[in-house]
């Protein structure tokens, strides 16, 4: 019984050598999604990897930042990066508070603004001790309408230093958020910016399903773009999942037939010998032992 099995196998080489190819192939496209984006180390109340912030108003910003812990005890620190790399914000951000541990051990009092330019992502994490003050509805008032003005005007050192200073007078009670306005339509570019990697990705999942015979494959590779897709608004979502349904079989229809499909590579996630850089303001600064819950808002531009 082995020793057929054994012939049954060796009589695919081509096929089960295109199998691991398009495996390869999806694991390198969606690379971007499936692997942790590592977090930078706590250098100071600002980290701007993303170099956003001119080294006077982060030196500045940094000090108010310093004060504003000496009167309250709170910890705010600001974290820019150029991409998350496909990882959620709320994730990714959730991950960087609880890895620096901001706010005091037993009060829980830390704040994290996150802002990476290549996604056009914020997030403002908030921590357990936080949330009854910087409300979920607060913290999205002040992203939309403190922050992202500035933001769409290409001013990201303004717009983050007047985000960073509504949190502290939040917090202080010396600023109370603006009520919202009617958000801006997004660019069409900006609607559609998660549709091309959501189709890719669901179309190789379904593609390989297929490949193997697992017929329930196809429609796993639809949800997945459907899911990947849903930040960009339900009817791109719908039109994601539907177009890697049909790319996922025509993709099966050209394996079955003998065609073939060039490999990729993969570049590595990390912070390691990126020439990112970062500024501290100053000084020492370390998380007080602070815990987050998952308060805060998040917002695009």
């Amino acid at each position: 019984m082995y020793r057929r099995q054994a012939v049954a196998f060796a009589s695919q080489p081509a096929r089960a050598g295109k199998i691991a190819l398009l495996i390869v192939l999806a694991l390198a496209v969606s690379s971007g999604f499936a692997l942790a984006l590592d977090v930078p180390p706590l250098t100071g109340r600002i980290v701007d990897t993303a170099h956003l912030l001119p080294p006077e108003l982060a030196a500045s910003l940094s000090q108010e930042l310093a004060a504003h812990e000496q009167r309250t005890g709170n910890q705010v620190a600001i974290l820019t990066l150029p991409t998350l790399q496909g990882e959620p914000v709320e994730d990714f951000s959730h991950r960087v508070a609880t890895t620096w541990k901001l706010g005091q051990k037993g009060t829980d009092n830390g704040v994290l603004l996150l802002v990476a330019p290549q996604d056009r992502r914020i997030r403002i994490e908030v921590g357990y001790g936080l949330e009854g003050v910087l409300t979920d509805a607060v913290t999205s008032r002040i992203i939309r309408n403190e922050m992202v003005p500035h933001f769409r005007a290409g001013n990201y050192a303004e717009g983050i230093a007047t985000g960073a200073r509504a949190i502290i007078g939040t917090i202080e009670g010396t600023y109370t958020a603006p009520k919202d306005q009617p958000p801006a339509p997004r660019a069409l570019t900006q609607q559609w910016s998660g549709f091309l990697p959501a189709v890719v990705v669901g179309a190789f999942v379904g593609a390989i399903f297929l490949a193997l015979k697992k017929g329930f494959g196809l429609f796993a590779g639809g949800i997945l773009a459907f899911l990947l897709a849903l930040s960009s608004g339900i009817v791109i979502a719908v039109i994601a999942a539907v177009v890697s349904l049909v790319l996922a079989l025509v993709l099966s229809v050209l394996f079955r037939g003998g065609g073939g499909l060039p490999g990729g590579g993969y570049v590595g996630r990390g912070w390691s010998g990126g020439g990112m850089g970062d500024f501290s303001g100053g000084g020492s600064f370390t998380g007080g032992g602070g815990d987050f819950g998952g308060g805060g808002a998040s917002g695009r531009w």
